[in-house]
């Protein structure tokens, strides 16, 4: 990272535009004009850095035994269960050799195992939507056709009691308390010292799937508004720094309301999607805390903060004064959220980390913060990850957890090792990013990632869609909807405490 901050900041046209779209070679070729030109200097300069970079040397070594590592598995098919193409994201973990750097990294991991361990990686995917029912209906049909299955965190719950999966800490071959296996998510995520879940390395959704925050600079720059990029950097990028700029860009532009009409041209501080704003967590407000023996309690009945924070969003949200536009339909259309952001009708736009390679093309210039603090009192910030992230799974159809072990864990390393720093380093940073402020952001936003866990363990997700609900409807009702679902969510944590110990176990 260094050495890429450091060609950044040297010259000058690798801070603009022209960089995010260098080619692959030495010339590149017009698709309407056949004639070649050649590469500027500094574009050689990027495109070198590309080829030479290297981040193995650096990565911590794969202390796994040599008995281990010389297994072979005569010719395995090797096969993972994954989504189709879902919400712009990179998730892919079979691709093939097609020139991009994170498509060429993935299959040279892939490659490696193969060889070492004499199997055949296979990827069978199914649509989102439907891989959790699949999943189950393949378990429970009892057929051994998946190894490793990865599924939505929030539709896990359910299958998770029907006893469909292993508990991954029970692995040996699996080094889960490795820095290559996610341990902001792991750590949250192990209940009665158990864990039939996990994201790590080899899958790219949890990194993809990052909230944080981008912002206009062109509009920030016309409206006199200094770049926030010291803020941030600083630990002084608040909600109320957030609220002021977009006060300052709220603008009806000659609409009769802020009413939201694809066809107009009012102007609004901040764009994003859904239900819920999404900030909460950012903000350090969270439904469930454990207590002093480890174990999750319903807190947010009793948390001042928890209110304090939701009672900020709700009269953010739920004004008529144009300081944010919700968006209703796909990502891109022109009434959803990254389609109003690129129409230049808000000066925010608050997303995932995919956003940045969606706006790798937009034609204006955009740069990255994480999700507020709700203030300068917060120790740090928060970078919630997708509710719906892909998470690895190990189906009790699984006959040999020894051969799935030693190869996820060898793909998990390899990825961490190779994948992960040319994923931040180049795929986001250089080649979406592209500035040097951002690209020191997004050690902000990938050093602070975690989720709320009463999520993926569907505990409060009624409450959570009532306290969304309330910040558009700008209704104040928060106690009370806290009460409403208070029973509920203690009768499911109790229920989660009262299994956990009685699912299968690995033999």
């Amino acid at each position: 990272m260094i050495k890429l901050l450091k060609l950044l900041i040297t010259s000058s046209a690798i801070l603009s535009c022209v960089l995010l779209f260098c080619a692959c070679g030495d010339v590149k070729t017009d698709a309407t004009n056949t004639e070649s030109i050649s590469l500027s200097s500094e574009e050689l300069a990027v495109q070198s850095f590309i080829d030479e970079y290297d981040p193995s040397t650096t990565a911590v070594t794969y202390n796994v035994s040599d008995e281990v590592l010389s297994q072979t598995f005569d010719g395995y098919n090797f096969t993972f269960l994954n989504s189709d193409a879902i919400y712009y994201m990179y998730i892919y973990l079979d691709p093939e050799m097609t020139g991009d750097v994170l498509d060429d990294t993935c299959f040279e991991r892939n490659l490696i195992a193969e060889e070492k361990f004499d199997i055949s990686i296979n990827e069978e995917t199914v649509p989102y939507t439907d891989i959790a029912s699949h999943a189950k209906t393949v378990i429970l049909a009892d057929e051994d056709v998946y190894d490793v299955m990865y599924i939505p965190n929030s539709q896990l719950t359910p299958l998770i009691s029907e006893q469909l999966f292993y508990d991954l800490l029970e692995i040996d071959e699996l080094h889960t308390e490795n820095i290559w296996w996610d341990q902001p998510l792991i750590t949250r995520n192990i209940i009665e010292n158990r864990l039939f879940y996990a994201t790590s390395d080899l899958h790219l959704m949890a990194f993809e799937g990052i909230w944080c925050m981008y912002f206009n600079e062109d509009m920030m720059l016309e409206l006199g508004l200094d770049l926030p990029y010291q803020l941030a950097l600083d630990g002084k990028w608040t909600f109320d720094a957030l609220k002021q700029y977009c006060a300052s860009a709220a603008n009806l532009n000659g609409d009769e309301s802020f009413a939201f009409d694809p066809n107009g041209k009012s102007v609004y501080g901040i764009s994003t999607c859904g239900t819920s704003p999404y900030m909460s967590y950012g903000m350090g407000a969270e439904i469930t805390s454990r207590d002093e023996n480890g174990k999750y309690e319903f807190t947010a009945d009793t948390d001042e903060h928890f209110s304090d924070v939701w009672q900020a969003l709700i009269g953010f949200f739920g004004t008529d004064n144009g300081s944010a536009f919700i968006g209703t339909s796909a990502d891109l259309d022109a009434d959803g959220y990254y389609g109003a952001f690129m129409a230049n009708r808000a000066l925010f736009l608050h997303a995932e980390l995919k956003g940045a390679t969606m706006l790798r093309e937009w034609e204006n210039n955009f740069g990255l913060l994480p999700q507020p603090k709700f203030d300068e009192l917060q120790s740090e910030y928060n970078s919630n990850v997708f509710s719906g992230c892909l998470s690895f799974c190990i189906p009790k159809t699984n006959t040999n957890l020894e051969r799935t072990g030693i190869i996820v864990d060898y793909l998990t390393y390899h990825s961490y090792a190779e994948l992960m720093p040319r994923y931040y380093d180049i795929h986001v940073g250089l080649k979406a990013l592209g500035k040097a402020d951002s690209i020191a952001v997004l050690s902000l936003v990938r050093g602070t990632r975690g989720c709320e866990v009463a999520v993926p363990y569907g505990w409060a997700s009624e409450l959570s869609k009532d306290l969304g609900a309330l910040s558009l409807e700008g209704n104040q009702a928060i106690a009370s909807t806290i009460e409403k679902h208070r029973e509920a969510i203690i009768a499911n944590i109790e229920k989660t405490y009262a299994e956990y110990p009685s699912l299968i176990h690995a033999e």
